[in-house]
């Protein structure tokens, strides 16, 4: 038997097996997606809660210049400063929620002002959350109130952020829609750090100084995502399986059909048939008399093998 007509004989079986690759290679891929979200969703919760049991360290140690990269091991690493606050570079964040005890979030401004170093570099600080009260969530609209920064030299303890992409929105002047500290540092002209700091506590305080900011949450669900990376394994194992099981299947129905037998039809002079003789012993017939054939269990794939 050529090949082609192996291949013509066995193109169910064939196609079986391709399909069943195709899913199990799909399986494979989303499982490694939810494996990388697994890791991911662990190593920031692990990240996070390292670095907020770090104990306070000055701001040199962690950024030595302002143009040094906020390396990521240690964003959300608390650090201490001293500076002053200009109070006319502060700038509104729009649309940032703030949750608090309540089980859904609220939507505000965060308030993120220069801290003017002594050697006139500056750090953007976070200095806190407030509602949007009548019109600030309208567009053009403003908080009713602006706590003002604290005046003279400041001590600042304040967690280490990485800067936000910039959203290029027309927004009311001092107002953005993301915290994008290049974007701060151009609109005030201060030699900023490249990151910014979310304040945990600030000396001396003012008596109306905004909500705190709230703390990095790390996305939960990490045990929901290793469990769909296992069940997709499974899912491939399974998938690579139905072949082999629908083969089995079809030799268990062909000796089956073996066991049962068959008889052969009469021939073109009426002659009586004669009886097949099958693995349970010879058919029962009488000479002369035509035995009635057992009807053959028809399977899907008797179309392409015959």
């Amino acid at each position: 038997m050529s090949v082609l007509r192996r291949l013509r004989r066995h193109r169910e079986l064939i196609g079986l097996w391709l399909l069943a690759v195709l899913f199990a290679t799909a399986c494979v891929f989303l499982g490694r997606w939810q494996l990388h979200r697994f890791q991911d969703k662990h190593a920031k919760a692990e990240l996070v809660a390292r670095n907020h049991a770090a104990p306070v360290v000055p701001l040199a140690q962690l950024l030595a210049t302002p143009t040094s990269p906020l390396r990521p091991g240690d964003r959300y690493r608390a650090i201490t400063v001293q500076g002053t606050y200009d109070a006319a570079g502060t700038r509104l964040v729009r649309n940032r929620p703030h949750r608090g005890d309540a089980a859904d979030a609220s939507f505000g401004y965060e308030i993120v002002v220069p801290l003017v170093l002594p050697d006139g570099s500056a750090l953007l600080v976070d200095r806190g959350w407030v509602p949007n009260g009548t019109s600030g969530n309208a567009p053009g609209g403003r908080p009713d109130a602006v706590p003002a920064p604290p005046t003279g030299t400041v001590t600042v303890v304040a967690r280490l952020r990485a800067s936000e992409p910039a959203r290029g929105r027309d927004l009311p002047a001092g107002q953005l829609a993301s915290l994008s500290v290049p974007q701060i540092a151009r609109s005030t002209g201060h030699r900023v750090y490249q990151a910014y700091g979310a304040l945990v506590t600030e000396s001396p305080t003012t008596p109306d100084a905004p909500a705190p900011v709230d703390p990095v949450r790390p996305d939960g669900g990490q045990g929901i995502n290793a469990s769909y990376a296992v069940q997709w394994a499974v899912f491939a194992l399974l998938g690579l399986g139905f072949p082999i099981w629908v083969i089995r299947r079809r030799r268990e129905a062909a000796a089956d059909d073996a066991d049962q037998g068959t008889t052969t039809p009469p021939d073109e002079l009426g002659s009586p048939a004669v009886a097949v003789t099958s693995r349970r012993g010879p058919a029962a017939t009488t000479s002369g008399s035509r035995p009635t054939p057992r009807t053959r269990r028809h399977h899907v794939w008797d179309d392409e093998d015959e």
